[in-house]
């Protein structure tokens, strides 16, 4: 698959990005990490991939460790939000940044990319995710399709959890070109399958009023 069709699929993106940003404009700001992160997310892919069509390898890759870093602060915020607990959440915090901070500083040069703080952020990510998900099935909601904590939870753990699989793929093959392509070309569509079903999300975001009498 080609850089230009990569940049074809991404423009899903654009879709969940301009309904958050209709939301936020009509003020509906209780998921407003949420909307941020969908924008953020659809321009640092957009960005990222017009730079490697250009050939700036070096700057995407920078892009891409801030990226990271920022997704796995504000993923966290989120869900800290919708799950209503602070239980070791700024311990998890900490020692997520100070993994990016040592990473970066010791083992590896600017331009490149990490490799234990990807691994490691997932994995955080994906078990408070989890913690999420069971406290909020224990609400009694009329209808967990349509409710949007629970439906953002569970496309925060679709996409964590291929990415977790990917980086396993990738220390354990990065050297097998077919298969690191075959895993990209997933890869690609799980991030089309995650707009599609952040769209869904954002449809069943209603009055932020009654969202917050909720709580």
């Amino acid at each position: 698959m080609s850089i230009n069709q990569i940049f074809v699929i991404i423009q899903i993106g654009l879709i969940p990005s301009l309904i958050s940003l209709v939301k936020y404009i009509l003020k509906e700001r209780f998921y407003k990490l949420l909307y941020i992160y969908i924008i953020i997310t659809y321009l640092v892919e957009l960005i990222i991939n017009r730079l490697i069509f250009n050939g700036n390898i070096q700057v995407s890759n920078i892009i891409g460790k801030a990226y990271m870093l920022f997704e796995f602060l504000i993923l966290i915020e989120l869900m800290k939000k919708i799950s209503n607990s602070n239980t070791y959440i700024k311990t998890l915090i900490i020692f997520g940044v100070g993994i990016w901070l040592i990473e970066n500083i010791f083992f590896i040069r600017t331009h490149e990319l990490e490799k234990y703080f990807n691994v490691i952020s997932s994995f955080i990510v994906f078990t408070i995710a989890i913690y999420s998900l069971a406290y909020n099935l224990n609400k009694n909601y009329t209808s967990f399709l349509k409710e949007p904590n629970i439906l953002i939870i569970i496309t925060i753990i679709f996409n964590i959890s291929f990415r977790i699989v990917f980086e396993f793929l990738y220390f354990n093959y990065y050297e097998n070109i077919g298969i690191m392509e075959s895993v990209n070309r997933i890869y690609i569509i799980v991030n089309f399958s995650t707009n599609i079903l952040f769209i869904y999300c954002l449809s069943c975001i209603k009055n932020t009023k009654k969202l917050i009498s909720s709580f």
